[in-house]
């Protein structure tokens, strides 16, 4: 193991409560159960700055990111706005008090105008109390022409690309003062010019007193345009530090701790050959989303999918597992041949655990039972209880499910044992290949270690596993091959050893630079990724 890295835990400078900070807490704690999230956290933002929220996933921001703006109460600590208490933690007080959200995912009325989604929150009504589109168009207008944005007022919001709708809603949030800004992963969706225009109205804000609270995982952006930058490592306030006093491995050093960094997991050994793949996807590729790439997936192998959001990561995951088809290219099972859709392949053996397991893999209100009898991994299309019972002892047997009994309602369960239940329907139908999006997240670190170690006695015994995470500890735990992704392009690739999350880390924003350009990777690794087509 590495040199131990030690930081001592940072605290607000001064008083929390001391109108000189535009936001600040004190004390923060929160724990959801199996995890605790946020312990003692206490930061101060000054006014007119942009002050960078780092950490790795689960390290608790967003949690922070919740109390700080109202939508989480916790469970100890105090918030301040402009010294003022955050007496009732509501996104409405919060509001009141002059703290705004450019959320990472979009809140976008798709039927209405830009102009109207801009001023959602303050419509202007002419003399009968009817909003006025005509002065909906120019006020807005005038707005997205202040802060640069190459955006018509009137054009239908639906119809704008993914980037132009984030701006969007970067004009709604700035479209009423506000004391503090927080930016959650503001850059996901945009290209370069967009970027240059975001950081052009992030200086414009500073400049005119307004805080900013940004978070993101790209580090040359903190060092773009950030004062100060903070660290939470598993929900501990670990540095604050002034950007200009730090560099990149600074910043990456208190991240990473080499303290409760947990080295690759040990697995069985692997054949002085490589087996034959399984699973083959040959140049898919889905327009906007992912560029044409091949991926071979062997028996006995763990090969992780590493991205932000919009890296193309989930899009890979469900072509392999057949929940879409791709606009060009195919995907083939070993003795089965091209598959067409997702019931072909549930049927032929490839089991898919979806990031989103309570609304796309589980019925909450439903009994385990039913659960497991879910989709084409059911043994019949009728339900017999006695011998659904009995299939249901094996699957929670083969899952690892911790249950008082199968005729339980899943919701009921803890955030793993309800994870198990998806992966128990899997296994209990002899799946092949086993593609998990985000298999732990909302999972306590107790029941991921339960979860990794499932996964490798699943490759001891030949079956072949795509993981896509955006934990670069577990990565690293559980992959035998990665493939990086930035902007739907594979931009590396990794194996064994070479598997670290600083590397993870380091290669995301390495190719944050480099999307769109060829790039030709290792032939053994089985990943090959010419350019998007608009880009040749």
């Amino acid at each position: 193991m590495s040199a131990l890295l030690h930081v001592e835990p940072a605290a607000a400078a001064g008083d929390p409560a001391d109108p000189g900070f535009a936001i600040s807490c004190v004390g923060i704690s929160k724990s959801f159960p199996g995890v605790r999230a946020l312990d003692d956290v206490s930061i101060g933002l000054r006014p007119g700055t942009v002050h960078a929220l780092l950490g790795e996933n689960g390290a608790g921001k967003s949690t922070l990111i919740r109390i700080l703006t109202g939508a989480e109460r916790p469970d100890a600590g105090q918030v301040y706005i402009g010294g003022e208490p955050l007496r009732h933690a509501t996104p409405v007080a919060a509001r009141k008090l002059g703290v705004r959200v450019l959320p990472q995912e979009r809140h976008v009325a798709a039927d209405l105008t830009v102009g109207h989604n801009v001023l959602l929150d303050s419509l202007p009504r002419n003399a009968l109390g009817l909003v006025s589109s005509r002065a909906v168009a120019r006020r807005a207008q005038a707005h997205l022409d202040r802060l640069g944005l190459d955006l018509d007022a009137r054009a239908r919001a639906g119809d704008l690309t993914a980037a132009q709708q984030q701006l969007v809603e970067l004009a709604r949030t700035t479209a009423r003062p506000a004391q503090v800004i927080v930016l959650d992963e503001p850059t996901a969706s945009l290209a370069g010019d967009e970027v240059e225009v975001l950081f052009r109205v992030i200086r414009s804000l500073r400049e005119n007193g307004t805080t900013l609270l940004y978070i993101s995982h790209h580090l040359h952006e903190v060092f773009e345009v950030a004062d100060t930058a903070t660290v939470l490592r598993n929900g501990r306030h670990v540095l604050d530090v002034p950007v200009a006093e730090t560099d990149t491995d600074g910043l990456l050093r208190a991240m990473f701790d080499r303290e409760i960094q947990h080295s690759r997991l040990p697995r069985a050994p692997r054949p002085a050959t490589p087996p034959a793949p399984v699973l083959e996807a040959s140049a898919v590729a889905v327009p906007g989303q992912l560029a044409p790439i091949d991926v071979a997936v062997r028996p006995g192998e763990v090969l992780a999918l590493s991205g932000p959001a919009g890296s193309g990561t989930s899009v890979l995951a469900e072509l392999l597992a057949g929940v879409r088809e791709p606009a060009q290219g195919t995907v083939e099972l070993a003795g089965t041949g091209r598959l067409r859709s997702r019931a072909a392949a549930a049927s032929a053996g490839i089991g898919f655990v979806p990031a989103d397991r309570k609304r796309q893999a589980l019925l909450l209100e439903r009994a385990i039972v039913e659960n497991l009898q879910l989709g084409a991994a059911a043994r019949s299309r009728l339900f017999r209880p006695r011998r659904a019972l009995r299939d249901a002892a094996t699957a929670l047997e083969l899952g690892r499910v911790r249950a008082a009994s199968p005729g339980s309602p899943v919701r009921v369960l803890s955030g793993g044992n309800q994870q198990r239940v998806v992966f128990a329907r899997w296994l209990s139908a002899g799946c092949r290949v086993l593609v998990l999006d985000q298999p732990t997240a909302g999972v306590d670190v107790a029941a991921k270690f339960d979860i990794y170690a499932q996964l490798l006695d699943l490759t001891a015994e030949g079956v072949a596993v795509v993981v896509v995470s955006s934990d670069y500890e577990e990565i690293a735990a559980l992959a035998d091959r990665v493939v990086v992704m930035v902007g739907g392009v594979a931009t590396a690739a990794l194996e064994g050893d070479a598997i670290t999350p600083e590397r993870l880390y380091e290669l995301e924003t390495e190719g944050a630079h480099e999307v769109g350009e060829a790039v030709v990777l290792d032939d053994r690794l089985d990943v090959r990724t010419p350019p998007l087509e608009e880009d040749r």
